[in-house]
């Protein structure tokens, strides 16, 4: 399954045959005499049903216990086979073949307990007729998305979208107002809001329960930061690392159906693609996809990754209508100042035309292993704040950011840098989309959110890192921040809109907890990103590949603008602007104006901009795509 939904009210759960499923962008009801389907009117776009591992035997809702246990269950257990076989010893009988089957018979032998046992991506729910509960429970990460809301008349309703809570006819779409000022301070809603007013997703790690006395929710697991780093040599660890980064893609193999990986010619996805070939005893599919009018190109690096391992290599270029436009906005839910929504969404689409419904991703990476930029700048900041004589700043921003011209920018640049709202040592840069977000928002909007602003930014305690050192504070902050609120709802809301589940092998947890292990030093070795990595890599991969510079995979918003142009010329106009009452309009049609420049922020926020107001026609005003 690729979706679940339910509900729950003060008269009790749903009934057995009264459980509500989502496949795709549908909502389907089992009927009452459990025959058959019929189709919501709310819901939309045609049903693919997804099913990985025996798609036969593990239809949902499954019953257990002559149906005291019901679930709802969306991901795979990737070490279902081992569990299930631990749970045969124990006298259980199992009917069909499916994960689904492994984790409710866990819940019925260990109960919550069963969630340590769990190796996947995951998001469930379980319901016990005898104690009157339900269970509902998301994996470590956070790979797999778990909604909630709360009617006016106490019915707790539940899905893995958005729009299968905005189909309950209790549920008013409205704008969570705090959520649009985050969108442009971090480019994304901060968890566990959402951009909806009243739905909340359950967090990574997390399990809630409900009964007849409440609403409990708990944490079952989180990263290791406290535990000592190894005590072991450079190249020792780097050998461990590509053990374990191994053990993962192989458990991420676990499949009934035929498994692609993505492939843009990085180190992460070459990596990914290079140990699944080893691993696999046929020719493995790769997919990849270029851009036009971009400043880079990965194409050259991606071939070579697919010739070196013998690849069914499958190249396509991308490119976008106003109908995509809409369908990727739609199936995002929240809206994001990401254009990495575009790619995924035409990779997954390619994925599916080519007939595979898994797909390894290199997604994760980045956050666990430094990979990105600004992580060198979190390096570099004490220099920068003290190199003021001798250009010393200027050298050092410049070497991050090679557009600096001269000391005035570089000034410039450094007064950005310190404008971060949380006064945390893991936080000496401020991620913001637009610098003087106050003059974009209207007048309207600015007055409701300053009666609105008590919303905490951080879900967690960024007090427990205090004493961790500096870069593993920054990598758990991005695996809380970037990862959970931008990186895998992109990847996971853009794959399942075309029916296509993406695994990514480096959010395996214990791959995970190995990662924040390593000494920081050897994740950033000077200003050489995933320098580890790197090295466990030569040898294995192409040269190039090793030594190349990160590229991200990202369109160029400027090449995005001028293909939508209409588009864009029609949401950012002024009777739009002002009709809708987010943004000033004088603003936005400066934003227009410069879409055609070269400014990455002016571009960026320009399509932010129109996002907002697309997603405002989608979901507020109900205007069907």
């Amino acid at each position: 399954m690729c979706g679940i939904a339910g509900r729950y009210n003060a008269d009790g759960l749903s009934g057995d045959r009264g459980n509500i499923m989502m496949m795709s962008e549908r909502i389907i009801h089992r009927g009452p005499d459990g025959e058959g389907y019929h189709i919501d009117s709310k819901a939309h776009m045609a049903v693919r049903r997804l099913a990985i591992i025996d798609s036969e035997g593990g239809s949902q809702p499954m019953y257990a216990a002559g149906g005291r246990y019901c679930i709802v269950y969306n991901g795979e257990l990737y070490n279902y086979r081992e569990i299930r076989e631990e749970l045969q010893k124990k006298g259980h009988v199992f009917i069909s073949s499916s994960d689904t089957e492994v984790v409710l018979k866990s819940y019925i032998e260990w109960g919550k307990l069963c969630l340590l046992k769990f190796r996947g991506m995951y998001a469930f729910c379980i319901r016990d007729t005898k104690a009157d509960t339900i269970f509902l429970a998301r994996d470590r990460m956070g790979i797999k998305p778990l909604y909630y809301a709360k009617t006016r008349d106490g019915t707790f309703v539940f899905a893995s979208e958005i729009k299968a809570i905005l189909a309950h006819d209790g549920i008013e779409a409205s704008l969570h107002i705090p959520a649009l000022d985050n969108l442009f301070s971090f480019a994304f809603c901060v968890a566990p809001y959402t951009f909806f007013e009243g739905i909340k997703q359950i967090l990574p790690g997390r399990w809630l329960e409900i009964s007849q006395k409440g609403i409990i929710e708990k944490e079952y697991w989180d990263i290791d930061i406290q535990g000592n780093f190894f005590d072991a040599s450079f190249y020792d660890i780097a050998g461990q690392l590509n053990e374990e980064l191994r053990k993962a893609v192989r458990y991420s193999l676990v499949s009934d159906v035929p498994v692609a990986a993505y492939l843009s010619g990085g180190i992460d996805s070459s990596a990914i693609t290079g140990i699944y070939s080893e691993l696999s005893d046929r020719k493995i599919s790769t997919i990849s996809i270029t851009f036009d009018e971009s400043d880079y190109e990965e194409a050259s690096y991606a071939r070579q990754v697919a010739a070196h391992f013998e690849t069914e290599h499958h190249e396509f270029k991308c490119s976008v209508t106003e109908k995509d436009v809409f369908k990727f906005v739609y199936a995002m839910e929240d809206p994001l100042s990401s254009l990495l929504s575009l790619p995924l969404y035409m990779l997954s689409r390619k994925a599916y035309e080519l007939g595979f419904k898994v797909v390894l991703s290199g997604d994760g990476s980045d956050e666990i292993l430094a990979g990105y930029d600004y992580f060198k700048l979190i390096k570099s900041m004490d220099f920068i704040n003290r190199g003021i004589e001798g250009g010393c700043r200027v050298n050092i921003l410049r070497s991050l950011f090679p557009a600096l011209q001269n000391r005035i920018q570089a000034d410039i640049q450094h007064m950005f840098l310190n404008r971060f709202p949380v006064h945390h040592s893991a936080f000496p840069y401020r991620f913001n989309l637009y610098p003087n977000k106050e003059k974009l928002f209207s007048k309207e909007y600015l007055e409701k959110y300053s009666e609105n602003n008590g919303q905490e930014v951080f879900f967690f305690d960024v007090n427990k890192l205090d004493g961790v050192p500096f870069l593993n504070q920054a990598l758990y902050m991005e695996t809380k921040m970037r990862l959970l609120n931008l990186t895998l709802p992109l990847s996971d809301k853009m794959s399942m809109t075309n029916s296509v589940e993406v695994r990514p092998c480096f959010l395996d947890h214990d791959f995970v907890n190995f990662a924040f292990k390593i000494p920081p030093g050897y994740k950033l070795s000077v200003l050489n990103e995933k320098y580890i990595l790197k090295e466990s890599m030569k040898g294995f991969l192409p040269d190039v590949v090793c030594l190349r510079k990160k590229q991200p995979l990202q369109p160029p918003g400027q090449w995005f603008i001028k293909t939508i142009k209409p588009l864009a010329e029609y949401y950012l106009s002024k009777e739009v602007t002002e009709s809708k009452g987010y943004f000033n309009h004088a603003i936005t049609d400066k934003l227009l104006e410069n879409s055609a420049g070269e400014s990455a922020v002016l571009n960026a926020t320009a399509v932010t901009a129109l996002f907002v107001h697309m997603w405002d026609d989608i979901f507020i005003r109900n205007k069907i795509i």
